[in-house]
């Protein structure tokens, strides 16, 4: 790839730093007992939309490698899998070794309405498929939850490249998700399968349909980018039908305590858009490019990071609510930063390197 297609995809680097320092803004605000006002504690929390800049960036990004591997390869689907496996496990497995060594040295950990962690709990973890169950989709590894959706998401990807190929697609497909999303939401809001109605609340954003849109969004930010003006090929039918059914998830009441993370999406695909126009050019900088590089290991690692620093009680500073929280935030975002880049060199890349020459044999074969 050129220089110049390089430091044209520097901003997708950068929209990951910024949706990792989003989530760990979010979890740094929830830590510690000098209380905050209401107002900064709700924009804070808004941070949490940060998973979904990161599905956003990563439709687009598996839209657009596949899209330039589509005919290298002999066998791109397979290879696709060893790619996704090898970029997302490897992290993942070492969290989850580290969570199920903290059960067995009785340390604290989220049971999820359980009385303990089953071994069927940690195998479906394994398995990638703990998002079918809400006891299990986040209650081995905090965050886990959105790897499973990652997982599924990359199950689909494959079926999702051959049938979606343009913007009016893209929307339709959009508004399929839109629509099952509702129907569902609306269905097992009503008829909860468990009897916990906070860990059932949580699962019904958590689990895939929720989330399903908001790949569709990166996906039409993928066909966005390749060419601003397809926006025109898309019929003003489906056009209308999109913003009908945004309205309506707008009204859903479990979407607004959730404030609603698909308009989010939406902003988010816009804010993508202007990146890749060259605009606000300060975000991408070296520093945030960099954030962004590690952070998938920064996602897995910033947790364990505040919880250490809370046993050794360095959460809490002083009474100052705001330079209280700045200081906890500085903290958390410098240690996992230094821990993500010993992960990432030590263990991302080169299993990543793994990925590809398990690849390259099987290309040459």
């Amino acid at each position: 790839m050129s220089n110049n297609k390089l430091e044209k995809l520097n901003y997708i680097d950068a929209l990951r730093g910024l949706a990792i320092i989003m989530v760990v803004v979010m979890h740094s605000a929830m830590q510690g007992v000098v209380k905050m006002p209401h107002a900064l504690s709700v924009f804070l929390g808004l941070g949490s939309r940060g998973v979904q800049f990161f599905f956003i960036a990563s439709a687009f990004t598996l839209f657009r490698s596949y899209q330039n591997r589509n005919g290298m390869e002999q066998s791109p689907l397979k290879n696709f899998y060893i790619r996704r496996f090898f970029r997302i496990a490897p992290i993942y497995y070492l969290g989850i070794l580290y969570y199920v060594i903290r059960i067995f040295f009785n340390l604290p950990y989220w049971l999820g309405n359980q009385p303990y962690i089953s071994k069927s709990n940690i195998m479906s973890n394994v398995l990638f498929v703990h998002g079918f169950n809400p006891y299990w989709i986040n209650s081995l590894v905090p965050g886990g939850w959105s790897i499973a959706e990652e997982m599924l998401f990359y199950a689909l990807f494959p079926f999702l490249f051959r049938k979606i190929k343009s913007i009016h697609s893209a929307f339709i497909f959009l508004n399929i998700t839109l629509l099952f999303k509702l129907v569902f939401q609306e269905y097992f809001t009503y008829f909860p399968f468990i009897s916990e109605p906070y860990l059932w609340r949580e699962f019904l954003f958590y689990y895939f349909p929720c989330q399903l849109p908001i790949f569709a969004l990166g996906i039409i930010l993928f066909f966005l980018i390749e060419d601003s003006s397809a926006i025109k090929l898309v019929s003003p039918k489906v056009l209308f039908l999109s913003m009908i059914l945004l309205l309506l998830q707008v009204g859903s009441t479990l979407d607004f305590l959730y404030f609603n993370h698909i308009v989010f999406g939406v902003f988010f695909v816009i804010f993508g858009i202007v990146l890749s126009k060259g605009k606000l050019s300060f975000i991408c900088n070296p520093i945030l490019r960099y954030i962004g590089k590690i952070s998938f290991s920064m996602y897995i690692i910033h947790f364990i990071v505040i919880s250490w620093l809370a046993k050794f009680h360095l959460i809490d500073f002083c009474q100052h609510y705001f330079l209280n929280f700045s200081l906890r935030f500085l903290l958390i975002l410098s240690v996992s930063v230094s821990i993500s880049t010993l992960t990432y060199y030590l263990i991302e890349i080169p299993f990543q390197n793994l990925g590809k020459k398990i690849i390259s044999k099987r290309e040459l074969n």
